[in-house]
């Protein structure tokens, strides 16, 4: 590190622009959730959209010092893809995306960095042990 503290300052800032794309992907995600719930003869587009942004979260997560974030990412991404292909909604589709989503937004705002405290990584196992009963 420097003695100006400009890496210190970028280290913020970049934080900051982390979260901030993150609120704006929560708030993608969740209308596209409305819109699988509204429409889910029409989902997989939904899914393939929503799909690309978790694709991105996934690969983020851990850059920014929240590997619990791109351990839940992947499996909503695997649920995501795995759904996206098929002709159906999965009947436990819009829970799981929905449960899923609301652990993201709980790790960003509690500042959930590492692996999180024991109560998450349940959570965390818990999801992709649903999504891998889904995609069997």
């Amino acid at each position: 590190m420097s003695g100006t503290g400009q890496e210190t300052y970028a280290d913020t800032e970049l934080a900051e622009l982390y979260r901030a794309g993150m609120e704006e992907n929560f708030s993608t995600l969740a209308g596209i959730l409305e819109e699988i719930k509204n429409n889910p003869k029409d989902a997989s587009r939904a899914m393939d959209q929503a799909r690309s942004i978790v694709h991105n979260m996934k690969g983020q997560g851990t850059s920014f010092g929240f590997p619990l974030m791109t351990r839940v990412s992947d499996s909503f991404y695997e649920l995501l893809k795995h759904q996206a292909q098929q002709n159906v909604l999965h009947i436990s589709t819009p829970k799981l995306y929905e449960a899923h989503l609301k652990a993201l937004q709980s790790i960003l705002s509690n500042e959930i960095s590492g692996e999180g405290p024991e109560i998450f990584q349940e959570v965390a196992a818990s999801l992709k042990e649903k999504v891998a009963q889904i995609i069997q």
